[in-house]
């Protein structure tokens, strides 16, 4: 505690240069806390903008290819993968769908259209991370759910040009024509839907037309001119949704080790972290160069002291200072004029977070506003900067390291001085 105070007093008698010295370190450590703030808060936006939803935890699951390997010999999407999935530790639920292989032109009164037609497991729609806007998330034998998409592509087949129109499917009497693709002469029948639902914009079923399974198994036997068989059966599309967000890249590695592909939105998002996890690494380096200056001022003012106070250090040998007393007084001293710097910088990067994200909140949006930035700026939400307390900490702790390794040096210099050279020094 007495070489503590020794070296407080010290600092304090050359106030002066500890301000200049601490002033660099300042700079630099407010450079590091703001360059990796704005990485941080562009992410933050970025990953507002796609949502905390369950498209999040939901990930489609595809055979692998290989060039190598006959494709009868590939991992298949049947009934063995999907109880193989459901297996997988942090699986939430696995929804297999199978696809309408006849067709899926869909009539509205006078107009045609056409969707995807896939069947699921009535039971699996609470699942599905979907909602109905219109009618009601149910699906009874002969209903149908409907993306909202699917309503914009219809068309007036009688019309001269095409042009796009959008039908009210809720309401229109639908109908869908399927064709029989077996045998010598092709066939064709009209099936009457009932519309249970139409699904709110937003998931990865706004394209789609959703039926109960065993209806496109048995509107499939009929197109194909096959029985439904479980052994040899296929699905058109697995989606596996994870129990979190958190746990979806561990089961993306399991379902990969099985000897399938992911694709989704998690692996989108895995991307974008990664692109700013890179950002923040070169932005925290370019502020780590403006530390790299400031420590050698530290260096040079602890060089500086030791050649003012040569007397002084022989003056403490004489009466009994040990090497490690000496070395440790200017070691202190480095430090607490790293650890200055870099508080001195905390409170800078607070002041100027608080003064951009007021003037962000304050600007104008929309046309006129702000056009710079790399996202939509209302997704900010006022926060270009986000400092959280964890880097606060570290950019200290990394400020007063960097004092005590540019302080090192000359303290053992110091530490090394001859008590009789250093009381006879000029």
């Amino acid at each position: 505690m007495e070489l503590i105070q020794l070296a407080v007093g010290n600092l304090m008698r050359a106030r002066a240069r500890l301000i200049m010295t601490a002033g660099g370190v300042l700079v630099g450590t407010a450079a590091v806390i703001l360059l990796v703030a704005i990485t941080i808060g562009l992410q933050t936006a970025a990953e507002a903008g796609i949502g905390n939803n369950a498209s999040l935890t939901e990930m489609d699951v595809y055979p692998a290819y290989n060039p190598n390997i006959p494709y009868e010999d590939m991992p298949q999407m049947n009934i063995d993968a999907v109880r193989a999935f459901r297996r997988i530790p942090n699986v939430l639920a696995v929804i297999p769908s199978a696809n309408l292989n006849g067709g899926g032109e869909i009539i509205a009164g006078d107009y045609n259209g056409y969707g995807s037609v896939i069947g699921v497991d009535v039971s699996l729609l609470p699942y599905m991370g979907i909602s109905a806007e219109q009618g009601e998330l149910a699906l009874g034998e002969g209903q149908v759910l409907i993306g909202p998409e699917v309503a914009k592509n219809f068309y007036d087949p009688d019309a001269e040009e095409w042009t796009p129109v959008e039908v009210d499917l809720f309401t229109t009497p639908l109908k869908m024509r399927i064709y029989q693709w077996s045998g010598e002469n092709p066939a064709n029948q009209t099936i009457k839907l009932n519309v249970a639902g139409i699904l709110a914009p937003g998931s990865s079923y706004d394209y789609y037309v959703i039926m109960p399974i065993q209806d496109v198994i048995e509107y499939n036997e009929w197109t194909d001119g096959t029985e439904f068989d479980p052994e040899t059966f296929t699905f058109g599309r697995v989606t596996v949704r994870a129990r979190d967000r958190e746990t979806t890249n561990e089961v993306a590695t399991a379902i990969r080790e099985l000897g399938y592909e992911v694709s989704g939105m998690a692996d989108f998002l895995n991307q974008l972290n990664q692109f700013f996890g890179t950002m923040r690494l070169m932005l925290g380096g370019v502020g780590g160069v403006a530390l790299l200056v400031a420590a050698f001022g530290v260096a040079n003012t602890m060089t500086m002291a030791i050649l003012e106070r040569t007397k002084e250090i022989g003056l403490m040998k004489a009466i009994g200072a040990s090497d490690r007393d000496v070395m440790t007084i200017f070691l202190v001293e480095a430090a607490l004029v790293g650890f200055s710097g870099g508080a001195a910088g905390v409170g800078l990067s607070f002041f100027i977070q608080n003064l951009v994200n007021t003037a962000l909140q304050n600007a104008p949006q929309g046309e006129g506003g702000i056009n710079f930035l790399p996202i939509d700026p209302s997704q900010l939400q006022g926060n270009l900067f986000v400092i959280p307390p964890e880097l606060t900490l570290f950019a200290v702790l990394l400020a007063t390291a960097v004092g005590i390794g540019a302080g090192l040096l000359p303290a053992l210099r110091a530490a090394r001085m001859l008590p009789v050279l250093a009381l006879k020094s000029e």
